[in-house]
């Protein structure tokens, strides 16, 4: 994630949650299942994935790029924020960062948790 005052930014209720499943339809589904409850977060937007070097950037319309979203898979979170610019950044255990930009034209992400509780980044 990039450095910003994190004040005003609302942390997800992701921490030691592992991914369980990624879902690939016109968007990107994380799903993270703990004991019978799901969390997910909707990629809709293009995304960074950073795991030990420069940043890659993935489209959501290109099908070979989701298939390098699997890697999370199984990844642990240790932070979750919506950041305050309209920004999604998590943190993984083994240093792997996903990150989702703000798009002025669409919804690029959206959070929903076990309670119903959810969060969107609007255009």
């Amino acid at each position: 994630m990039d450095p910003h005052d994190e004040a005003d930014d609302i942390p997800l209720p992701l921490r030691g949650k592992t991914v369980s499943r990624c879902i690939v339809d016109s968007a990107l589904g994380i799903d993270f299942i703990d004991e019978g409850e799901r969390s997910t977060i909707r990629i809709e937007s293009r995304f960074l994935l950073r795991r030990l070097g420069p940043d890659k950037s993935f489209s959501i319309g290109r099908v070979e790029d989701m298939g390098k979203a699997l890697a999370l898979i199984g990844k642990t979170v240790t932070k979750a924020l919506a950041r305050s610019d309209g920004a999604l950044g998590v943190t993984f255990e083994d240093g792997t960062v996903l990150s989702v930009p703000p798009d002025p034209s669409t919804e690029a992400w959206e959070f929903a948790g076990p309670d119903r509780s959810g969060v969107v980044s609007l255009p």
